[in-house]
């Protein structure tokens, strides 16, 4: 005879009305919820036959309520919305969040990630990522769940896990986009100190080239390869310096790595007179803060950073209480503005 289904959080979060987070609180009598809401939902759980894994149990006895958060720079307008998010998820589940910063530096980064581990935080959430194959040994002796938002570099480990957004289909989004309004010279300015994702969108613009039957240029692409922070004025300098060779070549468009390379490309413009998108289209990637600020707002390819930062903190909960965690893969999309037009006629 067949085994009956075990009962989940999620069933009975569904039978009450109520979120998975107020089931999770309500059965590990949270203080953050009433008392009325938590007699209600353990009730329910007795009456359905829910049966806590023993796995997560035991778990949960270890947990201090406290994750480590590492990014990048908070001088980055990306992270705003992510930071806020996981902040919002983990204290609706009683959770603490320790912000460290690892300055574009991978040394600096595994160096935090260690101190997280030894400090006893439950888990991790890294930004943008650079560690990569020269640190793997360290990375295996990480004993807490670690999920990686955007990650820069490649390489599977024990307890990473990783949400991302699909750079491939947001760089198509807006190639597409510059091509449809008639654009067929189309530069990209992109950056070397993020190589995964530059590397998608790179490859983006280069495939929606061929699928159109443009041949691409090779002064149309420009590459920053200095070492730089990531930070607002690095890649709004990385803009500024590199259309003016894009504006040289002939282009009549220019997709751009990230909104600030966009931004820096917008100053670039006005030094030298050309009116946008008139004379020349631009679009961004992030959809960050600054899009509606310059002058015109900037065409971009929107990440969904709250959702990003939202599914981090779930996932590293899901691990705290012995549930599967997969990686997951989010879509972006385009955000039609002020920055991109038809080109002039010849």
């Amino acid at each position: 005879m067949p085994l009956e289904p075990r009962v989940s959080i999620k069933d009975i979060a569904r039978a009450a009305g109520v979120s998975f987070s107020t089931v999770s609180r309500a059965l590990h009598n949270s203080p953050l919820i009433s008392e009325e809401v938590r007699t209600r939902v353990q009730e329910l759980a007795r009456t359905m036959g829910y049966s806590p894994n023993a796995l997560a149990q035991s778990l949960q006895a270890r947990l201090t309520y406290s994750i480590g958060l590492i990014i990048t720079t908070i001088a980055d307008p990306f992270f705003m919305e992510v930071v806020s998010a996981v902040e919002e998820t983990a204290r609706q589940a009683g959770f603490s969040v320790f912000l460290a910063m690892s300055n574009n530096d991978p040394e600096q980064e595994i160096q935090i990630l260690e101190t997280f581990n030894r400090r006893r935080v439950d888990g991790v959430i890294l930004a943008a990522s650079r560690i990569g194959a020269d640190y793997a040994s360290r990375l295996e002796r990480i004993q807490i769940p670690v999920i990686m938002i955007n990650n820069q570099a490649e390489g599977e480990y024990k307890n990473l896990y990783s949400v991302s957004v699909d750079d491939y289909s947001g760089g198509c989004m807006a190639m597409e986009h510059l091509i449809a309004l008639g654009h067929r010279k189309i530069g990209y300015i992109g950056v070397s100190n993020r190589p995964g994702s530059n590397g998608r969108r790179m490859k983006s613009y280069f495939l929606a080239l061929q699928k159109h039957g443009i041949a691409a240029q090779p002064d149309w692409v420009c590459l920053d390869e200095s070492v730089h922070n990531e930070d607002l004025s690095g890649d709004i300098r990385v803009g500024q310096m590199l259309t003016p060779k894009l504006v040289k070549a002939g282009v009549t468009a220019i997709f751009c790595y990230c909104d600030t390379v966009a931004a820096g490309a917008l100053l670039a413009c006005r030094r030298l007179g050309i009116s946008v998108p008139e004379e020349l289209s631009l679009i961004g990637f992030d959809d960050n803060v600054l899009c509606e600020i310059v002058s015109p707002a900037l065409t971009t390819i929107h990440q969904p950073k709250v959702e990003m930062g939202q599914m981090a903190m779930q996932m590293l909960l899901n691990s705290f209480r012995g549930e599967d965690v997969q990686d997951c893969l989010l879509q972006p999309t385009l955000v039609v503005r002020d920055s991109t037009a038809p080109p002039l006629a010849p």
